[in-house]
């Protein structure tokens, strides 16, 4: 009995500390991953690209566009309406898109082309 007791002990004290230690990194900031050349801004194509990276990770049924449940967790889904321009039911790739032509102009503040940080701040 005391041998079980000694092997058994140490596997859980070996494994414990670990488990303890487990813990999930904080979802990364949206100008973080925007920016994927790291230079402090993000500039159209930059843009461009998380939009379409969004527009793909909603996508849950990957059929090339967005419904009304797909998006019913997204960031603002009351923006639904204002995007769903023909008023299909659906977001589609040049719907989201003539979107993001309106909403990058809106943040690019300075008109120089490009999102920096403090732009962004204010368009959270």
């Amino acid at each position: 009995m005391i041998r079980i007791a000694l092997v058994v002990c140490p596997a859980a004290a070996v494994t414990a500390p670990a488990a303890a230690q487990v813990k999930q990194d904080p979802a990364p900031d949206r100008f973080d991953v925007a920016d994927s050349n790291d230079d402090g801004k993000v500039d159209r194509d930059e843009y461009d690209g998380f939009v379409e990276e969004l527009v793909l990770l909603y996508d849950n049924d990957r059929d090339g566009k967005l419904s009304r449940d797909e998006v019913a967790n997204a960031r603002d889904p009351t923006r639904f309406v204002v995007i769903d321009v023909d008023k299909d039911g659906f977001l589609t790739a040049t719907e989201v898109s003539a979107c993001g032509d309106s909403d990058f102009a809106v943040m690019d503040g300075n008109k120089d082309g490009s999102i920096d940080r403090s732009e962004a701040a204010l368009h959270k």
